[in-house]
C-alpha cells in the first residue's frame, strides 16, 4: 500500500469534492452565469485599481499597455444548450486529461463552464478597439491584450466586459554567483560514475535508489514553463517530446530562433529540462528521464524584456488540456502585486496553478529568489493552495542566501521543500550553437528536481492525486516533524516519499574525538586542530519503516595531505526511527600546518543491497 493508502482515500476524495465545489462557485463569480444577462456599470467602475494608477496623468505616457479583459459571461445560452456545450467539450478532451481528472472527480462531470471556450462575438466586437490580442484564456474567462491607453475606458464600456486589469509582469532576479565547492566526488565508484557530476544534485533527494528499481517517470506526462528549450541538445536525444509551443511568438518551435532578433536565448529552458528529464551516463542524469515532455515558453531571456503574466497563464491551461500530469514552472510574478496579495488566491497565476491543482495537475513552482532582495517574501503562484513551492539549498543542505522565505500574506509555511539549487550541474548553450554543461544556482533550478520526483511518484502510484503527491513530499522530507518558513518541511527524500520497502538512511550528525584516548591524539577540546589524530563519530538515523541490519561505512577525501587511518566502520542494527554511532569511529590524522578551513569526508555506507547512503560528513579544521 501506498504512503497514503486506502484509509486516507474518502478523505482525499472529500477535498477534491471541496476544491470542485469551490472552483464552480468561483465560476459562478468570475466567469458569471451563462444565463444572467449582463449587468450596465459605468466604464470607470469596471477599470482594476493598478490600471488606472498605470493610465494616471502623472504617469509616463505610454503608447500601448497590456490588458486582461474579463467577460461577464460565455454566451446567452439556456439549460439544454449549456448541457450541449459541455457534452461536447468533454468529448473534445485529451484522453489522458480525462483519466488524470477522473482522479480527483470520481462521479459526474469532469468539465465545467471553466472549461467552454469565450463567446467569440465578444473577441470580435473587442478587436477594433485593440492593437493585438495576445492570449485568451477559458479559466478566467478572459482575453490579454495590447491596447492604446485611450481605448481603455472605451473597452470597460463594453456591456458584455466585467472588468479591466493591468497584465502584471516580473523581472527575473539572478541569484548571486556562489563560489564553486570543492566537494570530492569518487567517479570510480559505479553509482557515482553513472550520473558524473550531477550525481550531487540526485543523490541528496535520494533519487537513485529508485532508478535502480528501474523507475524513470515512464508514462507521466510532464510540462516545463520557461524561456525557451535547446530540443537538439545532446542531453535530449533519448527524450520523449510529445508537444512544443512558443507562447511569446505564436509558433511551435520552442527553440530560439537564430535568424528572429526578437527571439532570445534559449539557455535556462535547456538548463530547467536538463536538470528535470536529460539523459546523458556521465554526465547529467535528471530525476524523470523517462517521462513524456510538453514544453511551453511562455517567457524570453531578454533581461530589458519583463516577463508577463498572461503567456503563463495560457500555458498551463494548454498543457492541462493535453493531459499533463506535473507542471514545473521556474518563472515567478510579483511586479504590481503587494505581499497581502499572496494569499494565495488573489495574483492571476495562482489563481490558475489552483485551477490546475484542481483538475490533478501537480504544480511545482520556484518559490523565488528574493530572500535579500526588498521584495523578501514568496512569489506568486508559489503562495498556491497546493502548489509545491521550492526553496534552494546547498551541497551541505545549509538554506540557499538567496531563497525566498515563507510564510504566505494567509500565514502558511512555505515553501514545501528544498532541494539543490546551488552550483547545480546543468545543460547548457554557447553562441555557436554546441552543446556544453555548466553550473547554475537559484530556485529556478531546484524546482525541476522536485518536479521530477513527483513524476516518479506518479508512475509508482498512478492514483495518486496532487494531494497526495504533496504529502508524501513533505511527510518524508528531512524536517517534516519541524517545519519552517526557510526550508519548508525540508529536503525532499524520493526512495522515501516512494514508500517502495527501500531502505533510507539519513546522516544524523558526528561529533570529534581529540582527548589522546584511545587512537585520537590531542588537547580533548572536540575540535578538530592541525597536528592532530581525531576520531569521527558519524549517526546514522533509520529513516525506513524496517529494521537495517549488516552496514558498513567508509570515509574518504579528495585532500592527499589528510591521512584516514581507519576509514571503515561497522554500524549494528537500527530500528526504525532510532539513530546509532558506528561500533568503532573513522580515525585521521591532520598534518601540522594545516590551514583553517572546512573539509568533507565523502561517506558511504553499504548494506546487503550493496550502497544506502552516500553523504558529506563535513568537519571544520582549526589551526
Amino acid at each position: 500500500m501506498g504512503l497514503a493508502g486506502a484509509k486516507v482515500k474518502p478523505k482525499i476524495f472529500l477535498q477534491g469534492l471541496l476544491a470542485i465545489t469551490a472552483m464552480l462557485i468561483l465560476d459562478a463569480v468570475f466567469v458569471g452565469e451563462d444565463r444572467q444577462a449582463p449587468r450596465l456599470e459605468p466604464p470607470d467602475s469596471k477599470i482594476g485599481e493598478l490600471l488606472a494608477k498605470t493610465l494616471a496623468p502623472d504617469n509616463p505616457p505610454r503608447k500601448t499597455v497590456s490588458i486582461w479583459v474579463c467577460f461577464t459571461n460565455k454566451g446567452p445560452s439556456g439549460i439544454a444548450s449549456l448541457q450541449a456545450a459541455l457534452d461536447r467539450v468533454e468529448r473534445e478532451l485529451d484522453p489522458r486529461c480525462l483519466w488524470r481528472r477522473s482522479k480527483i472527480c470520481k462521479s459526474g462531470r469532469l468539465v465545467d463552464s471553466a472549461d467552454l471556450p469565450l463567446f467569440s462575438p465578444y473577441i470580435d466586437r473587442l478587436r477594433p478597439c485593440v492593437e493585438r490580442i495576445r492570449t485568451t484564456s477559458r479559466w478566467l474567462n478572459a482575453v490579454s491584450a495590447d491596447v492604446r491607453p485611450r481605448e481603455v475606458r472605451r473597452i470597460a464600456g463594453l456591456p458584455f466586459v466585467r472588468r479591466v486589469e493591468l497584465v502584471r509582469s516580473f523581472r527575473r532576479s539572478e541569484p548571486p554567483t556562489p563560489p564553486l565547492n570543492s566537494l570530492w566526488l569518487d567517479f570510480a565508484d559505479p553509482v557515482v560514475g553513472f550520473y558524473g557530476r550531477s550525481f550531487t544534485q540526485i543523490n541528496q533527494i535520494n533519487v537513485w535508489p529508485l532508478h535502480q528499481m528501474g523507475y524513470s517517470g515512464h508514462g507521466v506526462i510532464v510540462c516545463l514553463m520557461d524561456s525557451g528549450f535547446r530540443t537538439r541538445h545532446e542531453i535530449f536525444r533519448h527524450a520523449r517530446l510529445i508537444a512544443q509551443h512558443d507562447f511569446v511568438n505564436g509558433d511551435d518551435d520552442v527553440s530560439r530562433d537564430f535568424g528572429d532578433p526578437n527571439d532570445y536565448s534559449d539557455a535556462h529552458g535547456t538548463g530547467t529540462w536538463s536538470l528535470l528529464g536529460g539523459y546523458k551516463p556521465g554526465e547529467l542524469i535528471g530525476p524523470a528521464f523517462g517521462a513524456d515532455f510538453i514544453l511551453a515558453k511562455t517567457e524570453t531571456d531578454n533581461f530589458e524584456q519583463p516577463i508577463e503574466e498572461d503567456y503563463w497563464v495560457a500555458g498551463i491551461e494548454w498543457a492541462e488540456g493535453l493531459g499533463a500530469e506535473v507542471v514545473s514552472s521556474s518563472l515567478g510574478y510579483l511586479d504590481w502585486y503587494t505581499f497581502d496579495d499572496m494569499d494565495g488566491n488573489t495574483a492571476v497565476t495562482t489563481r490558475a496553478a489552483n485551477r490546475a491543482a484542481s483538475l490533478g495537475v501537480v504544480v511545482v513552482n520556484a518559490a523565488g529568489n528574493e530572500r535579500d532582495s526588498l521584495w523578501g517574501h514568496i512569489i506568486a503562484p508559489a503562495d498556491g493552495f497546493e502548489v509545491i513551492a521550492c526553496g534552494a539549498v546547498d551541497a551541505i543542505g545549509q538554506i540557499a542566501s538567496f531563497s525566498s522565505p515563507g510564510p504566505t500574506a494567509d500565514g502558511r509555511t512555505k515553501p514545501e521543500v528544498c532541494a539543490l539549487g546551488v552550483n547545480n550541474w546543468l545543460a547548457a548553450n554557447l553562441e555557436d550553437k554546441s552543446d556544453t554543461y555548466r553550473t547554475g544556482s537559484g530556485t529556478s533550478f531546484s524546482t525541476p528536481l522536485v518536479a521530477g520526483v513527483a513524476a516518479l511518484l506518479l508512475e509508482i502510484h498512478r492514483d495518486w492525486t496532487p494531494v497526495e503527491v504533496r504529502r508524501a513530499l513533505m511527510s518524508t522530507a528531512s524536517l517534516s516533524q519541524n517545519p519552517n518558513n526557510d526550508y519548508g518541511w525540508g529536503i525532499v527524500d524520493a526512495a522515501l516519499a516512494a514508500d517502495v520497502g527501500w531502505v533510507s538512511l539519513g546522516l544524523e550528525g558526528f561529533s570529534v574525538d581529540d582527548d589522546s584516548s584511545g587512537p585520537s591524539a590531542g588537547d580533548g577540546d572536540g575540535q578538530a586542530e592541525s597536528g592532530e589524530t581525531i576520531e569521527i563519530a558519524v549517526r546514522l538515523k533509520n529513516k525506513g519503516r524496517s529494521l537495517v541490519s549488516g552496514l558498513r561505512g567508509r570515509i574518504g577525501i579528495a585532500n592527499p595531505e589528510i591521512v584516514i587511518m581507519q576509514p571503515e566502520a561497522n554500524y549494528p542494527p537500527i530500528a526504525p526511527g532510532e539513530i546509532s554511532t558506528a561500533d568503532s569511529a573513522f580515525v585521521v590524522r591532520i598534518p601540522w600546518g594545516f590551514l583553517s578551513r572546512p573539509v568533507f569526508f565523502w561517506l558511504r555506507v553499504e548494506g546487503a543491497r550493496g550502497l544506502i547512503l552516500s553523504d558529506w560528513v563535513p568537519v571544520f579544521v582549526f589551526r
